[in-house]
């Protein structure tokens, strides 16, 4: 690390640790979401603290992110060597141990999955089983699943960084339909036909998912009516969206390489027009809309690739700071300079991360959903395998216990 008075505040460079630019990226971004990197910084993330759950990291990946995030606006630094973050990251994933380029998409959602692991509130996860909701009301499935969920997914990833989709998937051979509703964090949206190499509207991508598509046969689904896997038709629509919406730009193919025999995910370089300053997303809505905190969002980060495969080439991030929200800035591993939103529109964006405008709606309106009709969240337990019932979720000042039933 180098010592120095950064930019503004909270912008450092982090040096490049042998390819991990791709982490650097999505590090840059993370760093500018309000409500997360406060909590860190304020230490409540240590109330949440889950050290014996077996999917994290015994709080290593939580504590790396809290001392990463303590050094970056401490302002004592212009460039910080992320060694610790790393280092924590690579025990918990395995596959990130190495100094290979790795995709940005594929690392955000890690980290993010081991902060929510490292911060989940449920102590003891009971077994759940998923919910087919082919012949239920929607608001009933949605509501159903999203309880569900919560069973075993609390913290503040899932408060402000998880919607739900509804999935509609139908066999071509036998006709059978099946309908789920699914908890995601990022938005894969395909990549719409360049009309005479003109940029690409956003809402064409998006039009495009809610489509539907013919799964591959890479991607083949198993239907319960002929017992056989196929490529089915599947359709995606958006239920709830998050405060913090990450939407991906379905950019890379997976292709086949005479050479090795192998496959590689070569990229398409078409350019996305995104809306920088509003994106409403309230017609592509299926879920109740919170008036008080609609889906309306503005971007304020982009992760960049340069480069003809996902596992090679270059990542930057360009940013807009918390701090000034009117001044943008680019990282490049250690070198940070000005930039505008506008320069960000390139055949290089890959991930789009958008926060809401206006007002907060937790669980992706989903709580103001269930309390207007009357339905705890943390209700109606079910017993797992061992039989054991949950009884409640931790709090900020209890903590949960499990009876036998």
């Amino acid at each position: 690390s180098i010592r120095g008075v950064p930019p503004a505040s909270g912008c450092v460079g982090l040096q490049n640790l042998g390819n991990s630019c791709f982490m650097n990226s999505i590090l840059q971004i993370l760093n500018q979401v309000d409500f997360l990197t406060k909590f860190f910084i304020n230490g409540d993330w240590k109330d949440d603290l889950n050290m014996t759950n077996p999917l994290g990291s015994g709080g290593l990946v939580a504590s790396a992110y809290a001392s990463f995030l303590s050094d970056l606006w401490s302002s004592k630094y212009c460039v910080l060597a992320p060694r610790t973050l790393r280092k924590c990251i690579g025990a918990f994933a395995p596959q990130f141990n190495n100094l290979h380029q790795h995709d940005s998409q594929e690392f955000c959602n890690l980290l993010m999955d081991g902060i929510h692991e490292d911060l989940n509130r449920v102590l003891k996860k009971p077994y759940v089983e998923n919910l087919e909701a082919k012949g239920l009301p929607e608001m009933e499935a949605a509501v159903e699943t999203w309880r569900k969920h919560l069973m075993r997914h609390d913290s503040i990833i899932v408060d402000h960084c998880q919607g739900l989709y509804r999935s509609h998937v139908t066999c071509p051979k036998c006709g059978h339909e099946s309908v789920t509703y699914d908890v995601y964090s990022t938005v894969t949206i395909p990549l719409a036909s360049s009309k005479g190499g003109k940029p690409v509207p956003l809402m064409d991508c998006l039009e495009r998912l809610t489509m539907g598509e013919q799964l591959d046969e890479d991607n083949t689904w198993y239907c319960s009516g002929c017992k056989t896997h196929v490529c089915a038709l599947k359709m995606i629509a958006l239920w709830s969206c998050p405060d913090m919406l990450i939407l991906q730009i379905k950019r890379f193919k997976y292709k086949h390489c005479n050479a090795n025999k192998g496959v590689v995910r070569t990229k398409v370089n078409d350019i996305v027009a995104f809306p920088v300053e509003t994106l409403d997303l309230s017609d592509q809505m299926l879920g109740p809309v919170d008036e008080d905190a609609p889906p309306i969002y503005e971007l304020f980060g982009v992760s960049e690739h340069v480069g003809e495969t996902a596992n090679s080439g270059h990542y930057t991030a360009s940013v807009r700071n918390k701090e000034n929200h009117r001044q943008w800035y680019k990282f490049n591993d250690s070198h940070v300079g000005y930039t505008t939103p506008d320069a960000t529109v390139t055949g290089g964006a890959y991930l789009l991360f958008y926060q809401r405008k206006k007002g907060r709606s937790r669980w992706g309106g989903m709580e103001k959903t269930m309390n207007n009709l009357g339905v705890n969240p943390h209700g109606a337990n079910e017993t797992d395998v061992d039989g054991f019932t949950q009884v409640k979720p931790k709090n900020r000042k209890s903590k949960m216990v499990r009876k036998e039933s």
